[in-house]
């Protein structure tokens, strides 16, 4: 089959298959404020300066901006910027990025329901819209932006350069739950009280569908931000069933829920990606072509098989 895509660079031909230097450094400055944040949390050493939890989250971003710069310099910086800003759409994949991962929860909250589980309640689910609006706008300018800079902006269109869309995506799956280890052990997070497993199994297939959605939007990392957060908010819509309403009163009740509810959208989220798969094919995930980096400047390029 013939390939319609521009020349890679020695640097993508050379690198890109596993961008290696990408995800080392992204570990490093993670892992370097985020180990001894569960350090201090457990009390094994004094206070920390700095919010060391908060700024570990910026890991992917920053490696991605030293890692570009480096390979493509001023042109590679600004095409990233420019995946970054990627507004005009088709304006479905708006629909898909903030309606999709509320259905994807809702869907979860109603296998609860179906398993015999207490249904949400009307009243709350009205109650918590506003505060669902001001999980999502945080989350998009912390926990996303931080993220998917990096895991979007540059190491899945790294390795889509090789792979195809549904490999890249379970090697960036599986690379960013790895990412996310030390937080298991801090107990100040969600993490310590969820089994590391798990994480791995919601993760993979909502990395699947993420690539989906930035294919199909022409690689906008601003799209692939807008559903990382909103899924991320969309886990206040567990707190509408009234037994969830309230703070655990045990900790064995915390990793109870926990476990339940991230189990739930987990096996929604694989059927999910499942679909995605079937319909639209694991080489681009997506009617377009996936995105690579591949061209001058590391500015993304359709590439067809």
């Amino acid at each position: 089959m013939t390939t319609t895509t521009a020349t890679p660079s020695r640097t993508a031909t050379t690198t890109r298959a596993f961008p290696l230097k990408y995800f080392v450094l992204a570990f490093v400055f993670t892992w370097a404020l985020w180990v001894p944040a569960a350090l201090e949390a457990r009390g094994l050493i004094p206070p920390l300066p700095v919010p060391a939890g908060f700024l570990g989250i910026f890991g992917p971003m920053v490696a991605a901006i030293v890692v570009t710069a480096q390979e493509d310099g001023r042109a590679g910086l600004r095409s990233l910027l420019g995946r970054i800003v990627r507004w005009r759409v088709a304006p479905i994949w708006y629909g898909v990025a903030i309606l999709g991962p509320l259905v994807v929860t809702l869907a979860a909250i109603t296998l609860h329901t179906v398993l015999g589980g207490q249904p949400p309640s009307l009243g709350l689910l009205i109650g918590t819209r506003p505060t669902l609006l001001i999980y999502v706008v945080y989350m998009m300018i912390t926990v996303a932006f931080g993220e998917e800079v990096g895991w979007r902006g540059y190491a899945l269109p790294a390795l889509q350069v090789r792979h195809g869309a549904l490999l890249a995506s379970l090697i960036l799956g599986v690379m960013w739950t790895l990412w996310h280890l030390p937080a298991f052990f801090n107990p100040d997070t969600l993490y310590s009280n969820l089994p590391f497993a798990l994480f791995l199994a919601y993760i993979v297939p909502f990395a699947v569908l993420i690539t989906w959605v930035f294919n199909s939007t022409g690689g906008s990392v601003l799209m692939a931000i807008l559903v990382h957060a909103v899924m991320n908010a969309s886990s206040e819509l567990w707190k509408t069933i009234p037994e969830y309403s309230v703070r655990p009163s045990t900790a064995a009740e915390a990793v109870a829920v926990n476990v339940h509810t991230n189990l739930m959208t987990a096996i929604v989220l694989w059927v999910a990606a499942v679909v995605v798969v079937l319909v639209y094919g694991s080489r681009n995930l997506s009617r377009k072509p996936r995105q690579v980096l591949a061209g001058a400047g590391g500015e993304p390029q359709p590439r067809v098989q």
